[in-house]
């Protein structure tokens, strides 16, 4: 068998192990997606605005929406993410 062959399946085995850790670590992927995408709309406002103030914010980070629902929700709105990193 040609060595590509086990490369192929060495790299499917780490993808596999490694979105099971992601799944084992922070919860179901739809509680991932809530979270990145909340129903609420003050905590919306909030990520949309955290993303046009910071060219370097992610939703899909939860620290990230930490620092943002800190600073948009409970500090200025008028506050700049930009130097918080």
């Amino acid at each position: 068998m040609p060595s590509g062959y086990f490369t192929m399946w060495g790299m499917l085995i780490l993808i596999l192990l490694g979105a099971g850790f992601e799944l084992w670590s922070d919860g179901s992927p739809t509680a991932w997606f809530h979270a990145a995408y909340p129903s609420d709309q003050e905590h919306q406002d909030a990520l949309r605005r955290c993303s046009e103030l910071d060219n370097q914010f992610s939703r899909f980070s939860s620290q990230d929406r930490e620092d943002c629902y800190r600073t948009m929700l409970h500090g200025s709105a008028s506050t700049s993410m930009g130097g918080s990193r």
